[in-house]
């Protein structure tokens, strides 16, 4: 994309030293996973999440594995981080569910791939004060954009920013949605202007592509950003798409291009597979129906895989989409 090297360079994370990771315990990593996900359900990056469950016979604090066993044990089943988010997910639902504000609430069920139900959310909750919160229209613009809805993702991002000018993470969704409507000179310009003020006072001069878009360091967390730096440079590799695709699964434009990535490097069944699962997920993406029927026909796939060459055609011929 080129817009992220006028501040400084991207350092390739194969060149950094390397750190043997702790080897935790099911116990500590079920912990350690409850308090990230715990953040992104409150969309709070960066903060040190506090919460923490006491025993009722003793009042200790006991680990989160200890205080709910039975979701504990669905999670060490579970490989996907963000399938695994989903247990967690629930869990804090019963919890902490109702403190949540609506926008919040909206952005838990775009994280855990359910926009039509976050709009639903936004329909049935809102209020005055929740209409005047530049939060709540930005949840619901992605809920579009993710919907691929990019007119009313568009117009509710830009009410945001008519209620908070500066409000930086619908500056970032703006962008993502009018690089999808082919505004991509205005998309760049507003991500140099959030890169700009994130790093006004930082004295780093390099990052990693997986530092630079992740959630916790909340710089640019862009799906779209996300692609433009994966497909730019040559060196990245699968592990690379595979660790960044637990930040912006809940996206199909992502998961599209990362099952791309895999056809052209030449493992086409994998890529196959990442697409018609997307298909199963967001049968609303266009491109990923049209592309999981035309690669099943190049495969030769067809006569074994009937029930999902009805699904498919069933989509396309609802929708009226044309191959």
């Amino acid at each position: 994309m080129g817009i992220f090297a006028n501040l400084f360079g991207l350092r390739n994370s194969k060149n950094r030293q390397a750190i043997p990771a702790p080897v935790l315990t099911d116990i500590e990593l079920f912990d350690k996973e409850f308090l990230a996900a715990a953040a992104r359900y409150t969309s709070r990056p960066k903060e040190e999440m506090s919460m923490r469950v006491r025993s009722e016979e003793t009042n200790e604090v006991i680990p989160f594995a200890i205080a709910f066993p039975e979701a504990f044990e669905d999670w060490k089943e579970v490989k996907s981080i963000w399938d695994r988010r989903g247990i967690i997910y629930k869990i804090l639902d019963n919890s902490i569910g109702d403190s949540m504000k609506l926008w919040q609430v909206i952005e838990r069920f775009n994280i855990d791939r359910y926009p039509e139900h976050a709009l639903k959310m936004a329909a049935e909750y809102a209020t005055g004060p929740d209409l005047t919160d530049a939060n709540f229209h930005m949840a619901v613009a992605r809920s579009y954009f993710i919907l691929t809805k990019y007119k009313e993702a568009e117009e509710r991002a830009e009410k945001a920013l008519h209620l908070v000018p500066n409000h930086l993470k619908a500056k970032i969704l703006l962008g993502d949605i009018w690089h999808y409507t082919h505004k991509e000179e205005r998309a760049h310009e507003l991500y140099n202007e959030v890169l700009h003020f994130k790093f006004l006072n930082d004295n780093r001069k390099s990052l990693t592509i997986p530092e630079l878009v992740c959630f916790e360091q909340d710089l640019l967390h862009s799906p779209v950003y996300a692609i433009a730096l994966l497909k730019a440079e040559s060196a990245v590799t699968e592990a690379t798409w595979d660790a960044i695709a637990g930040e912006f699964y809940h996206y199909p434009h992502f998961r599209a291009a990362h099952a791309y990535f895999l056809i052209q490097k030449g493992e086409h069944m994998k890529g196959f597979t990442k697409l018609m699962v997307l298909s199963k997920e967001m049968p609303w993406y266009k491109e990923g129906v049209i592309n999981s029927y035309s690669l099943m026909q190049q495969l030769g796939l067809e006569p074994q895989m009937g029930a999902d060459k009805a699904r498919l055609e069933d989509i396309i011929r609802r929708e009226h989409w044309t191959m």
